[in-house]
């Protein structure tokens, strides 16, 4: 039988002939695999496309430098496919599950998700990695026969498991596996791994990058961190005269190697170790496969805990996250009390298929998605409308 994903892969990598298939079954119309058209349909999708205006840390007002949840998203894409690339792994599968990883988040990044859980919080509470699962299987209305984008079950599997095995599933994670069976106590595949840490190494490298262009950060509060001491040395060594803009850039594209380089060889002595053999023996496995050596876990946490205090809680940032929060909080409000508007719009899309099923939804779940779905400009131009404001975050 002649292999589909058109290229070598290894043994414990996820064929896409041996998909658990979709929820609502669909007859194939091309030659693509079932992973790309995946990922074809989140690239086309809404909730993608909104990611461009949507924050990172930096929201979009302050410069058109900084990074998006977007261009966040394509690097971890990118880094997603160089890893599997290495390790013989389904890439167009990593490369849907990283695409679609980030297409919960509200307005305002990290700010929005805490106030809109605050709102929720007698309700179920708000998550971005349930809300992109909403979106994926319920809320993006393109298909004519149902609602949600209607993804294979491992593309689902890797975003469910995103941050690790679920102890404690959330309301619509509990319906979807009624429905599809996830084992939710189980790995998931090294693509969804691989997707995962990737996630990580995109936003602690760019965060530098973003940081240090700011102003928040210099080159002389990150010169004694952990694996970074050790490349502006050798940048230093090698460029004599570097300026610290190009020592900056140089710098990011040597931290994203070094633990790039770091996962591949720890992600293959750990295979061996394990004697991994097929994908049964990954989701068996009982710690995750593609990971950080234990040297760069711990560096990477001292990483971790500098951008959380100097940058990420930087008073400049802490702003902007107040005025979205007021921002959203007011919106949520005003909805509460008058959701006509919302709900004419969502008339018309009842009687389709959802692959969660039919259920009755609060007034506040679908104020909580109406919100979630917007950019940061549309809820600055709502509140500017409903509120009469002209904040400048």
């Amino acid at each position: 039988m002649t292999n589909p994903d058109n290229r070598i892969l290894s043994n414990y990598a996820t064929f896409s002939q041996k998909t658990k298939g979709r929820m609502i079954f669909e007859n194939h119309v091309d030659e693509r695999t079932c992973f790309q058209r995946d990922r074809d349909r989140i690239l086309h999708s809404a909730a993608f496309r909104r990611l461009k205006h949507k924050t990172q840390v930096f929201l979009n007002e302050q410069g058109d430098y900084y990074r998006t949840r977007l261009t966040h998203t394509i690097e971890v894409s990118q880094i997603s496919r160089s890893i599997s690339f290495v390790l013989n792994l389904n890439e167009d599968l990593t490369e849907a599950i990283a695409l679609s990883h980030d297409l919960g988040h509200p307005p305002f990044g990290h700010a929005g998700e805490e106030i809109l859980n605050e709102k929720m919080l007698s309700y179920g509470g708000f998550d971005h990695n349930e809300q992109a699962l909403r979106i994926l299987c319920e809320l993006e209305r393109r298909y004519p026969n149902f609602n949600g984008l209607n993804l294979c079950w491992e593309t689902l599997d890797g975003i469910i498991k995103h941050n690790g095995i679920i102890d404690k599933p959330r309301l619509f994670v509990k319906i979807l596996d009624s429905k599809f069976q996830f084992n939710l106590n189980s790995n998931t595949s090294l693509e969804g791994q691989v997707a995962a840490i990737a996630d990580d190494i995109a936003y602690l490298t760019h965060d530098f990058d973003d940081g240090l262009n700011s102003g928040i950060l210099n080159i002389n509060q990150i010169k004694n961190l952990p694996i970074i001491d050790m490349i502006i040395k050798e940048i230093s060594n090698k460029f004599i005269n570097i300026t610290d803009q190009f020592l900056a850039h140089e710098m990011v594209r040597r931290l994203i190697s070094v633990l790039v380089q770091d996962t591949i060889n720890n992600s293959k002595l750990n295979i061996k170790n394990s004697n991994i053999q097929s994908v049964e023996n990954v989701r068996h496995c009982p710690k995750p496969i593609v990971c950080f050596s234990n040297k760069t876990l711990s560096n990477v946490s001292v990483i971790r805990d500098f951008l959380l205090n100097k940058l990420w809680h930087h008073p400049k940032v802490d702003k902007s996250k107040s005025l979205g929060k007021k921002v959203i909080s007011d919106l949520f409000d005003f909805f509460i009390k008058d959701p006509d508007i919302l709900i004419n719009e969502e008339k018309l899309y009842n009687n389709k298929k959802t692959m969660a099923g039919k259920s009755s939804k609060s007034l506040e779940r679908f104020v909580a998605d109406k919100i979630a779905s917007l950019t940061d400009r549309n809820a600055l131009e709502m509140h500017k409308k409903y509120f009469k404001s002209n904040y400048i975050l």
